[in-house]
Order: C-alpha cells, then sequence, then structure tokens
C-alpha cells in the first residue's frame, strides 16, 4: 500500500485521504463533534452557509484570518468549543479547509485529521484503505504551511508503524521535519499561521491545536449536497 504526502492539495485521489489543517480546521472538526454535534457541514462560501445554515437551523461556526465571522454563534477557537455543549448541527464556516475538500477529487474516503485526533485518524485511515493512504495539508493562500506539514509527517510516521506500506518522496521529506520538532507545539508557535494567532493572543488555540491524540472522533465526508451550485460537504 502507497503512503503519500502532499503538502497542497493536488491531482486525484483514489483511495483513502486524511485532510490536515491544524490551525485550527481539522482540529475543531472532531471538537465539535465531541461537544455534541450529530454532523458539521463545510462549505467554499461564506453566503451558502449562511442560507443554508438559516435554511436547515444550523449553529454557525467561523473565522476569517483568527477573526470571528459577523453572526457567528462561536468563533472557530479550540480552546472554547471543547468547553461547549451542542444541541445542533453545525454549519462549520472554516477558511482552508473547504477549499481543499473541493479539489480531492475521486476520494473513496476523506477524513479529516489533526494531533488532536492523531491515534483515530490513523487507526480509521489504515482500515479503510485498499491501495493508498494519502495525507493532504490544506495549505493557507495557495502556500505550503509549516504545521501541517509537520502533523503530515507525525501521522505518516504512525501509520508507518501499523501497516508495511510503500514511501513516497514527499512522505520522508515531512517524516524527517517531524525530527526537527520533538515538541510539535514549537512548530505551531514558529508557523506564520501561528504567529499569526499570537498576534491575535491567541495563545490557548495554539497550545490545545498541539494536543496529541485528545479524542476518538473522526470526521468523515457522508455526501456533497448543492445548493444552488455550490458545494455542501456534510461530516459525521
Amino acid at each position: 500500500m502507497r503512503l503519500k504526502v502532499d503538502l497542497l492539495p493536488r491531482g486525484s485521489y483514489p483511495d483513502v485521504v486524511i485532510l490536515v489543517d491544524v490551525l485550527r480546521g481539522t482540529t475543531n472538526a472532531p471538537i465539535l463533534l465531541e461537544a455534541g454535534a450529530q454532523h458539521i457541514y463545510l462549505t467554499p462560501s461564506l453566503k451558502t452557509a449562511r442560507l443554508y445554515a438559516q435554511e436547515n437551523n444550523l449553529l454557525l461556526v467561523g473565522e476569517r484570518d483568527g477573526v470571528p465571522i459577523e453572526g457567528s454563534n462561536y468563533p472557530a477557537s479550540p480552546a472554547e468549543l471543547r468547553n461547549l455543549s451542542l444541541e445542533r448541527d453545525v454549519m462549520y464556516m472554516a477558511q482552508s479547509t473547504p477549499q481543499a475538500v473541493r479539489n480531492l477529487q475521486g476520494a473513496k474516503h476523506v477524513l479529516l485529521g489533526s494531533f488532536y485526533n492523531a491515534r483515530a485518524v490513523v487507526k480509521t485511515a489504515v482500515e479503510l484503505a485498499t491501495e493508498e493512504i494519502a495525507i493532504v495539508c490544506t495549505g493557507h493562500d495557495g502556500n505550503e504551511t509549516l504545521e501541517d506539514t509537520v502533523c503530515a509527517g507525525f501521522l505518516a510516521r504512525r501509520i508507518e508503524k501499523m501497516k508495511e506500506v510503500q514511501l513516497l518522496d514527499a512522505a520522508r521529506m515531512a517524516m524527517a521535519l517531524v525530527r526537527a520538532f520533538p515538541d510539535v507545539q514549537e512548530a505551531l508557535v514558529q508557523s506564520s499561521t501561528g504567529q499569526q494567532l499570537q498576534k491575535l493572543r491567541l495563545y490557548e488555540d495554539i497550545a490545545v491545536s498541539s494536543l496529541i491524540s485528545q479524542t476518538d472522533r473522526v470526521p468523515k465526508l457522508l455526501e456533497v449536497i448543492h445548493h444552488e451550485e455550490t458545494p455542501v460537504y456534510r461530516f459525521q
């Protein structure tokens, strides 16, 4: 079985994809499920997100560049979200994650992974895969990010320990980078996204995003709904 890492979404994916957006998209997703949401919805359009949430009585959680979106019920802060008790499903207005999902052509299974659900997402990916596991980083504004690359390498190392795999070179590179950051929080602190969050004094968000294997929840893409020609992705 092949194990590959893409530092940005590209090409087609024939089997299992673990999508990584550590700060903070794929860290928040399992936290929202653990907080009580049965389903999480993602869409690349803010307009569609608001309309679909209104039509389906969904809570709005969202941010842009670390700042809460006007009209949202909760900010996209893992430090805050992990203390909630939710009674409704959530429209999660993440910045990079839904755009990346849009580019995962052909994948049989799309899982959202991070340090926060590392053990569970690796176990699920290994159980589902038949020919390939692709760990795909969302990046930010079309650029690779340090925090996603280190997380991808971290997950790849765990998969390699569980399953005999054929490592492609980018996976080896990401795994090598993990050795430079034995404390993964340091990678998040040094990343450009982490520095932006520090300017906003969101230090606890960085700390929570660096916690390892805190939940068994693994958000998995169930279906793509088309709302006025814009895709809405439903995860459970």
